[in-house]
């Protein structure tokens, strides 16, 4: 089984869109920026034609707890989620930790290969300043 939710936001000056995904691996998410506000219309369409070109990060570990409940005490429990989620129009907070993740987990990659880099250049400039402190003795 197969679940999406997707979310629009507005995120500092930029309109963005999360989209959740839920499915047998796991859980995962893949984060959208539109710029100026989508309409309903816009973020349909998207969805139908641009849906696989989203980045969706490695799938995590999702278990959902099932209790059963009273059906009238979940329907007033529905309606309310159903009421803060139209009135706060945020992500879930596990979408949050996850995005949060996944941005320290790139800060980390870009850090590593900018170090990796920055030393091979460094060792570079070396064999070039040796190479030209051979060539100024050659003569003599």
């Amino acid at each position: 089984m197969l679940t999406i939710k997707a979310t629009i936001l507005l995120d500092g000056s930029f309109w963005t869109g999360i989209f959740e995904r839920t499915d047998k691996k796991g859980y995962s998410l893949a984060r959208k920026i539109f710029g100026k506000e989508p309409s309903d219309p816009e973020i349909y369409e998207f969805v139908l034609q641009n849906y696989h070109e989203l980045k969706f990060g490695p799938p995590q570990e999702f278990k959902l707890v099932i209790k059963r409940m009273n059906p009238k005490r979940v329907q007033r429990k529905v309606r309310r989620e159903m009421e803060k989620v139209k009135a706060s129009s945020k992500p879930s907070t596990h979408a949050q930790d996850y995005m949060r993740e996944e941005i320290e987990k790139n800060k980390k990659e870009k850090k590593r290969l900018g170090k990796k880099e920055k030393e091979e250049a460094l060792e570079k400039k070396f064999l070039l300043r040796q190479q030209k402190k051979k060539e100024k003795h050659q003569g003599h």
